[in-house]
This record gives C-alpha cells, sequence and structure tokens, in this order.
C-alpha cells in the first residue's frame, strides 16, 4: 500500500492495516444565514487534508508513534507532497491478544492515528 509513501518528521513509517488509509481535502468555513434567509460562506481555508490510518506496531514504535502524537506541529509527506499540521492519536492503543510472549518486545499493538492540517 503506501508503507514507503508516509512520512512524519521526514521518518518513513510503517505501513498501515490494510484497508484503514483514509483521506480527505476539507474546506474549513464559516456560515451563516443574514437577516433575509440568504445563506452567506466565509471560507477560511480550503483543501484541509485529514487522513487516518490504523497501525500494528511493537511496542518500540508505538511509542514513536504516541511521540509525535505529543507534539504541537509535525510535517507529514504523502507521496512526496508535504503537509504542516498537528497529529493526534485517536481511541486507544489495544493490546493483540497473547502478543506479550511476543521475542523482543513488550507487545504488539494496534494504534489508530488521525493527522489534520491546520
Amino acid at each position: 500500500m503506501l508503507g514507503k509513501f508516509i512520512k512524519i518528521n521526514n521518518t518513513t513509517i510503517p505501513n498501515p492495516n490494510t484497508g484503514t488509509f483514509k483521506s480527505n481535502m476539507n474546506p474549513n468555513e464559516s456560515e451563516y444565514f443574514t437577516e433575509n434567509g440568504i445563506r452567506k460562506t466565509v471560507p477560511k481555508r480550503l483543501e484541509r487534508l485529514s487522513w487516518s490510518a490504523e497501525f500494528n506496531c511493537t511496542s518500540t514504535m508505538l511509542a514513536t508513534l504516541k511521540g509525535y502524537c505529543r507534539l504541537a506541529r509535525v510535517s507529514c509527506t504523502i507521496n512526496g507532497v508535504t503537509y504542516q499540521g498537528t497529529l493526534r492519536a485517536s481511541g486507544d492503543e489495544s493490546l493483540v491478544e497473547n502478543s506479550e510472549y511476543t521475542a523482543g518486545t513488550d507487545g504488539l499493538w494496534v494504534l489508530p492515528l488521525v493527522f489534520q492540517s491546520f
């Protein structure tokens, strides 16, 4: 899928789980109605990128991805195009059943992430 084409702060991150990568470009705009009922729209920003994906990761990669979520601003590169914005984890990471017995890690984790540009 996209594995080698997604970078956060110039670091390539692992492939998202199959079928979980979703992206869209939504405008950020304010909409209101005048006294005579005419709808007015004031665009604040067009082409506001949002993307989400779910990742399977080891405890080390989990710590790295959650570290990005604690930063106020990160850069994200998808298919060679760089976007500035914030990255945050949506939902809770979950431990894969019986994965705590996997050698070299404290367990295997599933982490959903959401990226939204300013």
